[in-house]
């Protein structure tokens, strides 16, 4: 039976992990032992290399939030089955706008006015201020950029990309019908990657993470959206519990085995496509069965408070800790301060500037 996305347990459970991933990973270096962990990061002989472990939480975490996307709104502009007319696509806008852009566009001023005054003053400051409030990414020659206002917003910038690429991309597949257009989607993400591997002497991270390498896991994700819509009674022994069970296995033997950094190589052109096929197989294997014992447990009350405050949460983490990170205490008093001042920052932006906003979206929704 298909479910309201906006309340669903699992959903949740993956916000909250992905966000926390994230976390590990701009904090991660603040626990014991990592500088002691293998100097070869990716290195599977090792059986914990805490190096590898932080890093590859990053492009997890930031990859699982790509295919959630894809997931939520494709599947709430196919469920009804109609094409995408004027009210739709307005109400889709407005629906976005009001979930991104309040917390986002208060995170940068004050980030600007509090803790980095400095980018008012700094050589290219303004000009990366007005690259953020227009989700532009910026591309330099030298391969880093010049003004760095919040490390996350890269991935936000490339979300907000997706939204317009959505309406777009759902009108050309609603009057075709053809899954080909979800592995068109991704074939283009392959041949983008391909391209800086085979033709790009020294691509720039800018280039490596620009919106076109990512489409594997928007496209995984729709396609996931798509199914479970389509043949939702067919799947339905996706959700036994051991077949969660050997999904959620070969998910971490991916991340395991496999090369998941920003590096110009083979593994940097298929393991993207590989880990958002494998991503949207485990979430549609959790919707389909959300009483199993591994469901229930992923979806206890502190993960479900973090899934709540989650957007806060990944707005604020990474500049708090840079903040922290010059305090003069033991690193791991940084790594656990950095917590408990990331989630008391993050509840009270959620309060305070995402849930007014949000109220406004539901009621304008709840007298459509």
């Amino acid at each position: 039976m298909l479910q309201n996305f906006e309340r669903i347990k699992t959903f949740d459970a993956v916000r909250a992990v992905a966000t926390m991933a994230v976390f590990l990973f701009h904090a991660g270096y603040l626990l014991p032992f990592y500088s002691d962990s293998v100097t070869d990061y990716f290195s599977p002989v090792t059986f914990i290399n805490l190096h590898k472990l932080v890093y590859v939480c990053g492009t997890v975490g930031v990859s699982i939030f790509f295919v959630l996307s894809g997931f939520l709104l494709f599947y709430q502009m196919y469920k009804g089955g109609e094409q995408m007319d004027a009210k739709k696509l307005k109400d889709y806008i407005r629906k976005r706008l009001l979930r991104i852009l309040p917390l986002y566009y208060f995170s940068i001023f004050f980030i600007v006015f509090i803790f980095r005054q400095d980018i008012l003053f700094a050589d290219g400051g303004i000009k990366a201020i007005i690259y953020n409030l227009f989700f532009i990414r910026g591309i330099h020659a030298d391969g880093a950029s010049k003004i760095t206002i919040n490390p996350v917003y890269w991935s936000l910038i490339i979300e907000m990309h997706f939204y317009f690429i959505l309406p777009i991309f759902y009108y050309f597949f609603y009057k075709y019908q053809k899954i080909l257009w979800f592995l068109m989607l991704a074939v283009m993400g392959i041949a983008y990657r391909s391209i800086l591997v085979l033709f790009v002497s020294n691509p720039t991270m800018q280039l490596l993470r620009f919106t076109p390498a990512d489409l594997d896991f928007f496209a995984f994700g729709m396609m996931g959206a798509y199914f479970y819509v389509r043949y939702n009674r067919r799947l339905e022994f996706l959700g036994r519990n051991y077949f969660q069970w050997t999904v959620l296995a070969a998910f971490f033997l991916f991340i395991y085995f496999y090369n998941l950094n920003f590096s110009p190589t083979i593994a940097y052109v298929f393991a993207p496509t590989l880990l958002g096929a494998i991503t949207t197989l485990v979430i549609i294997s959790f919707l389909i069965n959300e009483r199993s014992f591994l469901v229930r447990t992923a979806t206890c009350w502190p993960i479900l408070f973090i899934a709540r405050i989650s957007f806060s949460v990944y707005i604020w983490h990474a500049i708090l800790i840079g903040q922290i990170e010059h305090l003069a205490i033991n690193n791991l008093s940084k790594f656990f301060l950095s917590i408990i001042s990331t989630l008391a920052l993050a509840t009270a932006t959620y309060y305070l500037v995402e849930a007014p906003f949000l109220k406004i979206k539901s009621k304008k929704q709840s007298h459509q």
